[in-house]
């Protein structure tokens, strides 16, 4: 059996970036996965050491999304200092600087304009060279909805699609997309934001009655330009109900050993200490994805609160993911945290 090792550390390596249902499958053949030695990383670009958790920095940046582009690695962000989305760069993934750009200054025609807060961004590059932003926003008159926008460099600005990429109105809108390319093909995941609709769930805007809603996590192919959508999307994985809040969201995928892939999500609800990052596997792409885990949590008591919004980097190298300073404090600012992914065999280290 072959085990995941994600390291986090304060001195991280940084590789640079190289260019189907499953049937069920025996637990024993699956990857355990975890985390150890979690820093956060320092936006004024000191060194923190290996600390469970450095200093409050001050510096909101929830749901990140990381890239290696243009000779550094950026890290985008949910509209926050500022800006509708920040953007930090770094040369070694965890001395970061927070720059003065907005990666999006203008989310599109399509958007409120009495709601311009734009959620979850996610960034990679397409076979022609140009950068292309997923994004959530909500349309006029109605739900939250997928954007794309592309530009010429990492920074952007990025120019918005005249139209969102993805809608579901009638099931509670969409949020949280994530591109993945595995070789041959182009996938698009997202969350269908079914908690919003209400129902028992107690992340939403009203008072919780009756049946969870589902929110499922959906994969969609897309063409090599990484902005056109092809055949039709498949459900890989939903919320359990009770135990997970109702609530499933901010899919990013991973191939692992053996060709088998790697989903990780988020569950519980977004301003809870609940909220944590999860697991689950698959031996095809858009299959349904099993045997979940937990990879960090709230009472793993590593300083870090409500850990969420899990992403990887194209190689499977550089890990971001954000977390609160202290406990019941959900409208707190959500931090930047950043790891090492590496595979080594059975060693696991907490």
């Amino acid at each position: 059996m072959k085990s995941l090792l994600l390291t986090l550390s304060a001195g991280l390596v940084a590789g640079l970036p190289s260019q189907p249902q499953s049937a069920p499958r025996d637990t024993e053949e699956l990857p355990t996965l975890g985390l150890a030695n979690i820093t956060q990383i320092d936006m004024a670009g000191g060194l923190q050491g290996r600390r469970l958790a450095g200093p409050f920095m001050g510096v909101d940046f929830p749901d990140p999304g990381i890239i290696w582009g243009d000779g550094s690695w950026k890290a985008y962000g949910t509209s926050s200092n500022g800006k509708k989305i920040p953007v930090a760069t770094s040369s070694d993934t965890w001395s970061w600087s927070l720059t003065g750009n907005d990666a999006l200054p203008n989310p599109g025609s399509w958007v409120d304009p009495n709601d311009q807060g734009i959620w979850a961004p996610d960034v990679q590059k397409n076979d022609a060279g140009v950068y292309v932003m997923y994004y959530t926003a909500r349309q006029k008159g109605g739900n939250h909805c997928i954007g794309a926008a592309t530009s010429n460099t990492a920074l952007g600005p990025f120019t918005p699609q005249a139209q969102p990429l993805i809608c579901d109105s009638v099931n509670g809108g969409v949020i949280d997309a994530s591109g993945y390319d595995d070789g041959s093909n182009r996938w698009i995941l997202w969350k269908v934001d079914g908690n919003s609709l209400g129902g028992a769930t107690t992340c939403q805007g009203g008072t919780p009655s009756g049946a969870y809603k589902p929110t499922p996590i959906k994969i969609q192919r897309m063409a090599r330009d990484a902005l056109t959508l092809l055949d039709s999307p498949r459900t890989i994985l939903d919320n359990e109900g009770r135990s997970n809040n109702g609530v499933v969201e901010a899919p990013a995928l991973y191939k692992i050993a053996n060709g088998n892939y790697v989903l990780f999500y988020s569950a519980h609800c977004y301003s809870s200490d609940d909220y944590d990052v999860e697991y689950a596997f698959s031996s095809t792409i858009d299959g349904a994805y099993t045997n979940r885990g937990i990879l960090i949590r709230t009472v793993d008591n590593r300083g870090v609160y409500g850990p969420g919004g899990l992403d990887i980097d194209p190689n499977g190298r550089t890990v971001v993911f954000h977390g609160r300073q202290a406990p019941n404090q959900g409208n707190a600012k959500r931090q930047l945290y950043s790891a090492e992914l590496t595979i080594n065999g059975r060693s696991i280290s907490f």
